[in-house]
């Protein structure tokens, strides 16, 4: 038995590089939450998606100096009062990365995250992000 051989070229499927997507807050926080309801399917489309989003960075915890990890706030709100929850992205920069604070509005871009955060059954966060970049 006479055993034939094919020689195929390897192609290597490299995925293309994949730009962010711009999400707004409105909608991002263009409903009003309750806990426990389901989300809008606009919301959790963008779940694990590269997107860019505006607002205004602010510290999770008092202190002064490089962070590691920021709160994203609704750049419509003009930094007053209290944002609703579904009005802040809580972002983290890769391991090892710190930056200070910036003021004014940024474009923060990386990998969101979408659903209800609990910590001790209480809902603390609806959106998460892998910052990337902050520009």
């Amino acid at each position: 038995m006479s055993r034939l051989s094919l020689s195929l070229p390897l192609l290597l499927m490299v995925p293309p590089a994949q730009d962010p997507e711009p999400v707004g807050f409105p909608t991002l926080a263009g409903f009003t939450y309750t806990e426990g309801m389901k989300l809008p399917a606009e919301v959790t489309a963008l779940d694990e998606r590269l997107v860019t989003v505006r607002g205004f960075m602010k510290r999770e915890f008092p202190g002064s100096g490089p962070v590691d990890q920021f709160l994203l706030i609704n750049d419509a709100c003009g930094c007053n009062g209290t944002p609703m929850l579904n009005e802040i992205v809580f972002c983290t920069l890769p391991d090892g990365v710190t930056m200070d604070i910036k003021t004014g509005v940024v474009s923060v871009t990386g990998k969101l995250y979408v659903g209800e955060a609990k910590e001790d059954g209480v809902v603390v966060m609806l959106y998460q992000m892998d910052a990337d970049t902050v520009q």
